[in-house]
């Protein structure tokens, strides 16, 4: 099921952040998006962990749709189709394509 877990994550510390995505063997993706940049609906393959960084998006997914800010941490698991809007600000963020636990 998709989560949106609010200001779950310490963006101050993005180093910490950083090496708690990473997966064992592998890498993550830092995402930039312009304002009003939309991923419409898709899916993956695998399961996902968003963390905004900075900026704002809506994002939506077949249960509903959730607006998401620095700190927020969405995790997707794999098949759910769902997509995004970077809001009036943008937005960057993290991807991992793993489940986090930011715990």
């Amino acid at each position: 099921m998709t989560t949106i877990h609010k200001a779950k994550a310490d963006i101050k510390d993005i180093s910490a952040l950083i090496t708690k995505t990473l997966p064992n063997q592998g890498c993550i993706e830092v995402q930039r998006d312009v304002p009003r940049k939309e991923h419409v609906w898709h899916q993956h393959k695998v399961d996902e962990t968003i963390v905004v960084l900075d900026g704002s998006l809506r994002f939506y997914w077949s249960e509903g749709e959730c607006l998401c800010f620095p700190g927020d941490v969405i995790s997707l698991p794999a098949g759910s189709p769902h997509g995004s809007e970077a809001l009036d600000d943008g937005a960057t963020y993290l991807i991992a394509f793993h489940n986090v636990s930011l715990s």
